[in-house]
């Protein structure tokens, strides 16, 4: 299990440079990852023996959904090795857990928020993109779909599971929509990056992928 949860830590802070948290949850956790991830930030989750995972994953705030055995030893130890990371228990309320810790790393002069795969990169504050240093423009809606793509790295998405979140549930709009601006997506990421090869990729049948032009 530690080595699983090592190589997660490395793969989500190559993957995106955004605010990393250590989410420390029990089986009971996956909803309240799921709301942290969908503001775009690195979390990776450990169980009690959450130290040695944070030693390499180097968190901006460590999140503990309820209280593990022997918490304040454990936090005794954190604090020997990160001593600056803050600490927040929160009781798995999700929108709540995420406005606090929200507020935590602005209060700390956290880092913008800049997705990040491959030479594929997106300010979300100043809403600007760049593919291997070139500037990107895009449309709002071009804008909303690339960063669900860029929130979810090598993540197969269906066609449905787009409309919902960049088109908003209940929509009527068709899947055809979605390819639509996946080929206005592809077209102009084609030109910030030329030569660069393509970074969505069509998984027929299942959806769309967004991968590192290098990943194969």
């Amino acid at each position: 299990m530690g080595v699983e949860r090592s190589a997660a830590a490395r793969r989500e802070a190559s993957s995106v440079e955004a605010v990393r948290v250590l989410l420390v949850a029990g089986g009971g956790g996956a909803a309240l990852g799921a709301a942290l991830r969908a503001e775009g930030w690195c979390v990776v989750r450990a169980g009690s023996e959450f130290v040695p995972v944070a030693r390499e994953f180097r968190p901006d705030v460590v999140v503990l959904d309820g209280v593990p055995a022997d918490v304040r030893e454990r936090l005794a130890r954190l604090a020997e090795v990160l001593p600056e990371v803050p600490v927040l228990f929160v009781s798995g309320d999700g929108a709540r857990a995420v406005a606090r810790v929200r507020a935590l790393v602005e209060a700390a002069g956290g880092r913008t928020p800049r997705l990040v795969v491959g030479d594929l990169v997106m300010d979300e504050d100043a809403r600007e993109v760049t593919r291997a240093g070139v500037a990107v423009r895009l449309t709002t809606t071009e804008f909303e779909l690339l960063r669900y793509f860029m929130r979810n790295p090598r993540r197969v998405l269906s066609k449905a599971q787009i409309l919902e979140r960049v088109w908003g549930a209940g929509t009527e709009a068709r899947g055809n929509l979605v390819e639509l601006y996946v080929s206005y997506l592809r077209r102009k990421l084609d030109v910030g990056g030329a030569g660069a090869g393509p970074v969505i990729h069509t998984r027929r049948g299942a959806g769309y992928v967004l991968r590192a032009a290098d990943a194969g």
